[in-house]
C-alpha cells in the first residue's frame, strides 16, 4: 500500500520572490521544507500560537551588533532541526551567515543549503 501524500498549505508571502498566485498547497517534500525554513527564518519568537520557541529572530540577532556569524548560524540550524526537519527525512540542511561591509552599507547575507544546493538567500 502506498503511503498517503501529505500536503501543506502554500504559505509564501505575496511579495516574496518566486511567489506563485496559482498555488494553494504543496505536496513535494523539498518545497515543504523550503516553506518551513522560510517561516522559521522570518518569524519572531512568540509569534506562533502553541510554539513559543519557534522563530529565528533574525532581525534582532543580526542587528544586535554583538553576535558572531557562528552564533547566528547555530541559532538558525537549531530552529531548522526543531521545527522543519522532524517530519521530512532525507535532507541535509546547512546555513551560512556572512557579514559584509561596502562603501554604501553594512549588512548580512544568510544562505540556506539543502543537500548542498542553495535554496534560500536573504539579505539584511
Amino acid at each position: 500500500m502506498a503511503s498517503p501524500v501529505i500536503r501543506d498549505i502554500y504559505s509564501r508571502d505575496a511579495l516574496a520572490p518566486k511567489f506563485n498566485d496559482n498555488t494553494l498547497e504543496v505536496s513535494d517534500s523539498l518545497s515543504q521544507l523550503i516553506l518551513k525554513i522560510e517561516n522559521c527564518l522570518f518569524t519572531s519568537k512568540g509569534d506562533v500560537l502553541g510554539a513559543p520557541g519557534m522563530g529565528a529572530n533574525l532581525d534582532d540577532l543580526i542587528f544586535s551588533l554583538v553576535l558572531s556569524e557562528n552564533t547566528i548560524q547555530n541559532n538558525i540550524n537549531s530552529q531548522i532541526t526543531a521545527y522543519c526537519l522532524p517530519r521530512l527525512a532525507g535532507f541535509s540542511v546547512d546555513c551560512k551567515v556572512s557579514f559584509f561591509s561596502t562603501l554604501e552599507r553594512d549588512g548580512c547575507l544568510v544562505d540556506i543549503f539543502v543537500n548542498e544546493q542553495r535554496v534560500i538567500g536573504a539579505l539584511f
